[in-house]
């Protein structure tokens, strides 16, 4: 959660810090477990505790942030077999070891360093970049925070910052590493290539049954048919119930009220602006406006304080000084204010554009808040129907009777796979909730449904009424995709064949274009080609540009693309030398990139001794409980 509110805030070190964070989730050893004695730490690292309260903090964030990457909300099988919990385990005690090592060396940050790195927190900020106690309460209470424990946790963090920022602070990459690495990145070579499709190849004959016999036994993860599950089902979604919710009038014209902000557009203003230190300055620039010189031009003289950023863009009334707003807003388009003076100095306005404001009406947005209005009316109706469905199934009701008497539609697929599709590899419709197929496929066969609340507030039931395990189809089912699949092998390994056989009789002495010619081929050259940049000549896959890099000039080389539909023989023609010196920024670059690394690589090992050196428990009973 720290780590959010202060999400683009922090320093580089602060970056340094977190990427260590997530080295330590790789696995290392933990000392002995806690045999008991009534400690209900999760874990200890010499005289720090982690507490249950703080592991399941950093445990939940965890999952939400995995849960967003993966696009569905882990539960808890699914974290713990991504082994989320010794991932937040790890994080907690290296943080821990950061905190002992920083209480020995006596480091600590004063109130006033405390204070000025939350009020520079863009969080706890109003729009005009000035800190607000409400919003910094409010953000916080959102957060499950009190000020106390969140400014407490800022000083740790803080304290870790100077402990690692001291120990990495000096280090530097040998600028020859970077330079050579600089030159191994950026050498680019050309060929001249001729590309032979495997489709050219036609004197295929048509495969016996012999043949496809064997080619589907020895390919059978190919032809291997998907487990499929027979499903009922049923849903509940407050779209279902929402054209059936009553909304007052008097209902949709109080939240209109109440949400007229959402309504309302602002008038905005393009502008550009000058300013000066005196008045002076400010009614002689007016001047030369006025006469017809350029706003550019102008802002060119010295006494500008802004020089050439001068353009300002889309503003609101409230994003200028105060003393200049009525000024601006009350010029008409294509003008130029006099000069005003606010707390900045002495400013000259270009209004060159006008963005009227509007409030969208009732009626215009009438259909709009009726709907939301049904929509979260019915969401609450939907919690209450389902309490009593789960009640009703409790009872022994089955799942037909309890879907009668909520009058709610059953549905059912006779084949459905762990994607979602048919038998004939179409999509099922299926319900919208994206736990719905992994539910389904973590259910065993014939057992009670259980109620399940999605993410997006659906909710469903979902019974497996039958299971097809994975199956080889047989070869009369699939006889015509065996057969374009050998024929496509077939073609592959001729044109490959064929490939090699040019590359033998020029690597013996035979004239390329002779060969090429013979052969029907055209020549052509490749654009430079970094090692790393296939994507950049289509026709050249990284197979054949690793080849061609360790080739000498003249070189012969050969291998399919990358989607394998063609087979290219190339003959290394020049090598592109990278020239450090010619691009001192990149080299920086990867110099940055070295010390980052190296930096890394001293933090590891000081965590190593760190760990050695203070004795880490863990109590793996509640740890357990808590996932």
């Amino acid at each position: 959660m720290l780590e959010t509110l202060r999400k683009g805030t922090g320093s580089w070190m602060v970056k340094i810090l977190l990427g260590l964070l997530v080295m330590s989730f790789a696995a290392w050893g933990i000392g002995d477990i806690f045999t008991g004695g009534g400690d209900t730490s999760v874990a200890q690292v010499g005289d720090t505790k982690i507490s249950p309260n703080e592991f399941q903090d950093a445990y939940q964030n965890r999952v939400r942030q995995m849960s967003a990457r993966f696009g569905k909300q882990l539960n808890n099988d699914e974290a713990r077999q991504l082994g989320i919990g010794e991932q937040t385990l790890q994080q907690l005690v290296t943080s821990a070891l950061w905190d002992e090592a920083a209480s020995k060396f006596g480091l600590a940050v004063p109130d006033s360093v405390v204070g000025s790195e939350i009020r520079n927190n863009r969080a706890f900020q109003d729009e005009a970049g000035n800190f607000n106690k409400l919003q910094y309460e409010g953000v916080l209470r959102n957060a499950g925070m009190n000020p106390a424990y969140y400014e407490h946790l800022t000083r740790g963090e803080m304290k870790r910052q100077q402990l690692l920022g001291a120990m990495v602070s000096g280090t530097i990459a040998p600028k020859r590493m970077a330079e050579t690495l600089y030159a191994y990145r950026e050498e680019k070579r050309t060929a001249e290539i001729v590309v032979i499709a495997n489709n050219s190849v036609t004197n295929i004959a048509t495969p016996d049954t012999a043949a496809l016999t064997k080619f589907h036994e020895d390919n059978k993860v190919r032809y291997t048919a998907p487990e499929y599950r027979a499903l009922t089902w049923l849903t509940l979604s407050a779209e279902d119930l929402a054209d059936d919710v009553v909304v007052s009038e008097e209902e949709i014209k109080a939240d209109y009220e109440n949400r007229i902000d959402e309504y309302t557009i602002i008038e905005t203003r393009d502008l550009d602006q000058l300013q000066y230190a005196t008045e002076e300055d400010a009614k002689a620039a007016h001047k030369l406006l006025m006469n017809g010189a350029k706003f550019e031009e102008v802002s060119k003289d010295p006494k500008n304080r802004l020089g050439d950023n001068i353009a300002l863009g889309l503003r609101l009334k409230t994003d200028l000084p105060e003393a200049t707003r009525d000024v601006v807003f009350s010029a008409p388009a294509n003008t130029v204010t006099e000069p005003v003076k606010s707390l900045f100095g002495w400013h000259v306005y270009n209004v060159k554009t006008i963005v009227p404001g509007s409030v969208r009406s009732l009626g215009q947005v009438h259909a709009e808040i009726q709907k939301a209005l049904q929509l979260n009316k019915a969401g609450e109706l939907i919690y209450d129907q389902s309490t009593k469905l789960e009640d009703e199934l409790a009872g022994g009701a089955s799942l037909k009777d309890a879907a009668l008497r909520y009058d709610l539609k059953l549905i059912t697929a006779s084949a459905v796979d762990a994607g979602g599709k048919d038998e004939a590899g179409k999509a099922v419709t299926l319900p919208k909730a994206p736990e719905f197929v992994a539910t389904a496929f973590s259910t065993e066969e014939g057992a009670e449904p259980r109620l399940v609340e999605s993410s997006i507030g659906v909710y469903f039931m979902v019974r497996v009424d039958g299971i097809t395990a994975p199956a080889v189809r047989p070869l009369s089912t699939v006889r015509e995709l065996v057969a374009t699949d050998w024929t496509a092998q077939q073609k592959n390994e001729a044109a490959g064949n064929k490939a090699k056989a040019l590359v033998k009789v020029l690597k013996d002495g035979g004239d390329f274009t002779a060969e090429a010619s013979k052969l029907g081929l055209t020549i052509k050259e490749t654009k430079p080609v970094g090692r790393f940049r296939a994507q950049s000549e289509p026709d050249m896959s990284f197979d054949l540009l690793a080849e061609l890099f360790k080739a000498k000039v003249g070189g012969m080389a050969t291998a399919p693309n990358q989607a394998g539909t063609v087979h290219v023989v190339a003959r290394l023609k020049s090598v592109i030398v990278a020239r450090p010196g010619q691009n001192t920024k990149a080299v920086e670059t990867i110099a940055a990139q070295l010390r980052g690394g190296i930096s890394g690589d001293i933090m590891e090992q000081y965590r190593n001794v760190l760990q050695k050196e203070y004795n880490v428990t863990v109590n793996r009973t509640i740890l357990d409980q808590l996932q």
